[in-house]
Parts: structure tokens; C-alpha cells; sequence
């Protein structure tokens, strides 16, 4: 097994056991993380982005509408825990590799972490689809997408959050992910 680490620190083994996250960090993960920004003004951040990853339907629905593919886009087809009509059609034609993995809410498994790393990695375009939740597959983008992608999630009434990979925004993650249930 190998043990070169990543920019994360995360060796290519990470993480051995699926991971939980505590109920004393959900308040924590639940405030904004990057930058709000409106939609009009997505298009002109984007450009000339390096790789784009899209977390949630809402958000990868709202870049597709733009005429902006995302990189990586992960999602559940579910909208706030019901369905998000339209989102299938929309996601479905979308170029990419369809990658299907298992992940509980509150959970990182193995299987979604692997499936961003290696996505976020590669040159094409993936399409995760997630049967439970895919809130906190943020984090592994974060921790293990190349330095200048952007990581777009949807934050309830507040808008679309952009974080850009860089080491200070990485770093946070990490600590984050650190604190997780093995």
C-alpha cells in the first residue's frame, strides 16, 4: 500500500474506516465556508478556473443552466431531503463518467472519498451520484482538489458558496476532517 501523502496530508489509503461527523461539529460545518456569490457574477469567477466541482443538484443544475460543465459534480438527486424535480433530466446529460457510490448523512464514507479524490485527479469530466447524502463531500474536494479549483455547494437562503483550493482553505478542512468519528 502506498504512503505518499497528498498536499492534505492524506496518504492515497485515507481514510482506513468510514468517517462520522459529531454532533458538536454540525453547528460548526453548517456556517458559510468561502465566499457567497451571486449568480450573475459566477460565470466571470469561473473563467479560466482550472477545474470546477460542483457539490449538490441545485448548484450543478444553476452552473449546467449557465453553460458552465462542472468538473466534478457530485449530488443525490434530493433538494433540502426531498426530490429536486428536474435535476435527473438535467444531470443525466451532462458529459462524464457516472460514478455511484453509498453514503449515509453525516457520514464520509471510503467509497465517496475515493470517488472525489480520484475525480478530482483526473483530466475528465465525473458525475458522482450519491445514494444518501452528499453535503459533506465539500470537504474531501477541498482536502484533495488540485490548488485554483473552485469548490461550489449550495448554502439554504444564504446562495451559492465558492471556496477556492488553496493551502490556507485546505488546511481548514483538514483539521476539520481530523475531528471526525473513525
Amino acid at each position: 500500500m502506498s504512503t505518499v501523502s497528498s498536499r492534505s496530508g492524506f496518504d492515497e489509503s485515507f481514510p482506513e474506516r468510514d468517517l462520522t461527523l459529531p454532533d458538536d461539529m454540525r453547528a460548526e460545518l453548517a456556517k458559510p465556508f468561502g465566499r457567497i456569490v451571486p449568480e450573475e457574477d459566477l460565470g466571470e469567477l469561473l473563467h479560466g478556473s482550472p477545474k470546477v466541482i460542483s457539490v449538490g443538484d441545485v448548484v450543478t443544475v444553476t452552473l449546467l443552466r449557465m453553460g458552465i460543465e462542472p468538473h466534478v459534480a457530485v449530488f443525490d438527486y434530493r433538494t433540502r431531503r426531498s426530490e429536486h424535480a428536474g435535476s435527473e433530466r438535467r444531470i443525466a446529460d451532462m458529459k462524464g463518467t457516472l460514478v455511484r457510490v453509498r453514503n449515509p448523512p453525516g457520514t464520509i464514507t471510503r467509497a465517496l472519498w475515493r470517488a472525489v479524490r480520484d475525480a478530482a485527479s483526473c483530466s475528465g469530466r465525473t458525475k458522482i451520484e450519491v445514494a444518501g447524502e452528499e453535503d459533506l463531500a465539500t470537504l474531501v474536494a477541498v482536502a484533495t482538489a488540485p490548488d485554483g479549483t473552485h469548490v461550489i455547494y449550495g448554502l439554504p437562503n444564504k446562495g451559492l458558496m465558492v471556496v477556492s483550493v488553496e493551502d490556507s482553505t485546505r488546511a481548514v478542512v483538514v483539521d476539520a476532517i481530523s475531528r471526525m468519528v473513525r
